[in-house]
Order: structure tokens, then C-alpha cells, then sequence
């Protein structure tokens, strides 16, 4: 699946539940920021890579929760604006050399439509080309707080919507951008630990709701909006640690 054909599947999900539940786009951005956490903690506390793909796994679905508050966010066209396949928009180059002070972007004026297409598994591999290397070099550590300065700067965006000059879908995009930097850290940090992104997405809400069970709407009119706490996650999955 594409990843608008994955968002889609989990605003059919949990959409109804997070309408009810989440009074403001800024209650979603904590709900992320909370998985962030969760993958912080999973790596201090040195869980396996399965554990770890989980935590990715819920930060895609988090980015998506984000991503449904508004109807026509245009995350995957700026992700393809911003990260295209033939080079990297800050330094130019294919892969990226950018030094630690790098040039501001320059994005496409329009996306490439094979991208826009991509599923994310392609979109792990195309980061994987463009930023592989750089980010090797990298301390896990880095990446995870580059994540964390990704959300910051979303809250950042959303605290001051109403001072951004420009059109809705301006603003829109300016929203977009934040959260497709978060996606591409997220994917950093898969392709880091040689995690297969997709493939933990879709083990853990492949089958519906991890909760309740239901695999055409989530029905569940409670759910863990904290950290997680991590005798109950070992006692309720099976996941390996």
C-alpha cells in the first residue's frame, strides 16, 4: 500500500475515535510526542530491534493521527517536494554531504508522481539512498533528538497559526512540512536499526485495532493516552524483548 492508501486506512480506524477523543490538533501532537518518548525509553532501556520497529511503527500511526485533524494536509506531495529521489534539497546532492551546518532547502515547485505513489517501504529505501550514509556516522542519540526537535517544531508551528501570513493552504503546508521532518526521522531511525518500517506498521494495525480488536472501526471509548507502561505492554503482546 501507498502511504496516503495507509493513512487512509487508519483514519477509517480510529478517525471516529479520535474525533470524540481528541479535543484539538494540539492533543495529537502530545499523543506523538508520548510514542517519542516511548521509543526513547525502548532504546535507553535497550529492547530488542522487534520492540523497537513496534515503537516506530506507533510514531507512523501518531503522524497519521496528526494528519486526520486535517482534511487536506498534503503530507505525502510535500514529503516528495522536500525529499525527492534525485537529490537532497539542502546541499543538492545524490546522497546528501551536507555538513552539520547545512543551506536551507529549496523544494520542488511540484512533486514527482511516482513518489506520490510510494509505499512505505519504497520511501525507507529511497531515505535510505539519499541519507544512508550521513546518517550512519550518526549516534543513535542524535537521530532520536532530532525526532524529538521535529515534534518541538511542530508545536511550534501549531502555538503560532494564527500569526503565519499567507493563505490556508499555505499554512497548511507550512503544518505539512513539520510533520513529513517527522516522518523522515522516523524513518532515519528504521533505516538505522535495518528495521523494516511497513512490515511493523502493518504487524501491529494490519489486523485492525490493537485494542478492541475491530478491523473496520475502532469501538474503544478508552485508551492509554500516556506513556506506556511497560509491564503491562510485555503481559498484553507478544512481542519479543
Amino acid at each position: 500500500m501507498s502511504i496516503r492508501q495507509l493513512m487512509d486506512y487508519c483514519f477509517r480506524l480510529y478517525g471516529r475515535r479520535n474525533r470524540l477523543f481528541f479535543w484539538g490538533t494540539i492533543d495529537r501532537v502530545v499523543f506523538l510526542n508520548i510514542a517519542v518518548g516511548d521509543l526513547q525509553d525502548a532504546i535507553r532501556k535497550g529492547k530488542s530491534k522487534t520492540v523497537i520497529g513496534d515503537m516506530l511503527g506507533r510514531i507512523v500511526s501518531r503522524v497519521f493521527c496528526v494528519t486526520e485533524a486535517f482534511k487536506s494536509l498534503p503530507l505525502v506531495e510535500v514529503m516528495a517536494r522536500k525529499y525527492p529521489l534525485s537529490h537532497c534539497t539542502y546541499c543538492g546532492r545524490l546522497p546528501c554531504r551536507c555538513r552539520e551546518r547545512r543551506p536551507d532547502y529549496k523544494l520542488l515547485e511540484t512533486a514527482a508522481s511516482e513518489q506520490m505513489e510510494w509505499s512505505l517501504r519504497e520511501w525507507c529505501s529511497g531515505f535510505q539512498a539519499l541519507y544512508g550514509k550521513q546518517n550512519e556516522k550518526r549516534d543513535v542519540e542524535v537521530l532520536i533528538n532530532r525526532l524529538f526537535k521535529e515534534v518541538v517544531e511542530l508545536f511550534s508551528v501549531q502555538a503560532r497559526v494564527e500569526t503565519i501570513e499567507g493563505s490556508l493552504s499555505y499554512i497548511e503546508e507550512e503544518i505539512a512540512l513539520e510533520l513529513a521532518d517527522v516522518l523522515a526521522w522516523t524513518i532515519a531511525l528504521a533505516n538505522f536499526y535495518k528495521i523494516d518500517l511497513e512490515k511493523c506498521f502493518l504487524a501491529r494495525y494490519g489486523k485492525g485495532c490493537v485494542r478492541c480488536g475491530k478491523s473496520d472501526e475502532c469501538v474503544c471509548t478508552s485508551f492509554r493516552r500516556g506513556q506506556l507502561d511497560w509491564y503491562r505492554y510485555v503481559a498484553a503482546s507478544r512481542i519479543v524483548q
